[in-house]
């Protein structure tokens, strides 16, 4: 019989948690990317800087910066843009979308990930987009 404690360590030390300068990681308890064998997972980003101000006023501008953020949290846990295999996007109005499409189609266009996108409120005003991704890596060994 599999001891349950000496299980749930080893799923534990499979997985790798990065975390960024978010006001709300600390605040909600959630991490901004958590990568588990070949598969990573970036949580709800949004146009933040490390203070929580929005950065850019239009949605190309903070899809951008959003698509960049999540840039670099795949690359700390060892993946590219191109191992994006979903997206999900939250926008405050569906009057931002063609700004959105626009940024999303410049950085994903070749990649083509599966994409969900809604309408909501995010947690301030000024933030017009969101979006979260999946990627999984070829092959299963994690590096």
């Amino acid at each position: 019989m599999e001891n349950t404690a000496t299980a749930a360590a080893d799923r534990q030390s499979e997985k790798k948690i990065i975390f960024s300068a978010s006001p709300w990681e600390p605040q909600m308890g959630y991490s901004r990317g958590v990568r588990i064998g070949n598969q990573v997972f970036i949580a709800g980003t949004v146009a933040a800087d490390g203070e929580g101000n929005a950065v850019g006023h239009d949605a190309f501008a903070q899809t951008e910066f959003i698509i960049e953020k999540i840039q670099t949290s795949l690359r700390r846990l060892g993946a590219e843009l191109e191992d994006v295999v979903s997206t999900t996007t939250h926008l405050t109005d569906f009057a931002h979308f063609d700004d959105y499409a626009r940024a999303f189609q410049k950085y994903f266009g070749h990649i083509t990930p599966v994409n969900t996108t809604v309408a909501v409120a995010l947690v301030k005003p000024e933030f017009l987009v969101e979006i979260t991704a999946t990627a999984i890596l070829p092959g299963t060994a994690e590096s």
